[in-house]
């Protein structure tokens, strides 16, 4: 039964109305349009409601609650980053709540831990864009406690390959670089 039959058999049952009248069908019929496509718009977005069914649109806009969407990854990794992101709880600033934490922003990476100190390294693996690297940055200090002194470092150069540089500590001094800076710098 259609939306327009529905309505028609609803205000035929009051008996106020002619359901025949040429200006209350035409009347009916604009509303039953409308409501159509409303439930066809809703259809639509029922399924992107759900991790495990949405598609790009829904799981953009829980990618936007963190940051900006991930159009470019496939849909099933972009699942599987966004469920670790949210069975994160209140109680997982632990290291290994950390490590699942870092894994939902899609981050490669090693971690040295230097408990004595309240420290943590955390040593990116792959390749990211500055806008990727801005992102990881914000999530993290979202993540790492208060007490924890950490640090974030992206491919950048090692102590070696500084070194094949030939180049001088003084002339490497002269640049008048922060440690920051330093670990900072790329090839």
């Amino acid at each position: 039964m259609t939306v327009c039959e529905n309505m028609k058999e609803a205000i035929g049952a009051i008996r106020l109305y002619d359901v025949d009248a040429p200006h209350l069908s035409a009347e009916l019929r604009a509303y039953a349009d409308e409501l159509e496509l409303l439930y066809s718009e809703l259809d639509e977005l029922l399924p992107e409601r759900f991790l495990l069914t949405a598609g790009d649109r829904g799981l953009s806009a829980y990618e936007e609650m963190f940051g900006p969407a991930r159009s470019s990854v496939a849909l099933a990794q972009r699942r599987r980053l966004l469920r670790l992101r949210f069975s994160l709880g209140g109680g997982d600033f632990t290291p290994g709540g950390i490590r699942q934490a870092l894994d939902s922003f899609g981050l490669e990476y090693v971690i040295a831990e230097f408990p004595q100190y309240d420290r943590l390294n955390i040593i990116a693996q792959t390749d990211y864009t500055k806008a990727q690297q801005a992102f990881i940055r914000r999530e993290t200090a979202k993540i790492i406690p208060a007490h924890i002194e950490y640090q974030l470092v992206f491919n950048t150069l090692t102590w070696s390959e500084l070194d094949g540089r030939n180049r001088t500590f003084a002339s490497l001094d002269q640049e008048n670089l922060t440690w920051e800076q330093i670990d900072a710098l790329e090839e």
